[in-house]
């Protein structure tokens, strides 16, 4: 493994389910993205989205990057492949904790690996 590889999530793919019980019903969402090191920078959508809840993914997306992987966007892609709504259940801040699962699930799998991102 060179040096470079163990900074970042290569060529990963990742499901996040969001579902939390609210007494008489849920909020629920998923969302699947792909980490692309060697694609354009930045977050691209492979997907149609509903208009009400793409902000709230960006935003987790983004602060989920920012905490986890803080330089990775400046110079590699992600990619959102799959947004998972629940016609009754689904909500922007539900789709906003996902996103935020998302990426805190591709950084403990890097930590799980041996292979912590490098900060620097």
């Amino acid at each position: 493994m060179t040096a470079q590889h163990g900074k970042v999530p290569l060529q990963t793919e990742h499901l996040a389910w969001f579902s939390q019980h609210l007494g008489g019903r849920f909020r629920t969402a998923g969302l699947r993205i792909q980490f692309h090191d060697s694609q354009q920078a930045g977050i691209h959508w492979q997907v149609a989205c509903p208009e009400e809840y793409q902000a709230a993914i960006l935003q987790g997306l983004h602060e989920g990057m920012n905490d986890a992987f803080p330089h990775y966007l400046a110079s590699r892609g992600m990619w959102i492949t799959a947004v998972l709504v629940d016609d009754v259940n689904s909500s922007p801040d539900a789709f906003y904790r996902a996103a935020l699962l998302a990426v805190a699930q591709a950084r403990a799998l890097l930590e799980l690996s041996g292979r912590a991102y490098n900060l620097a």
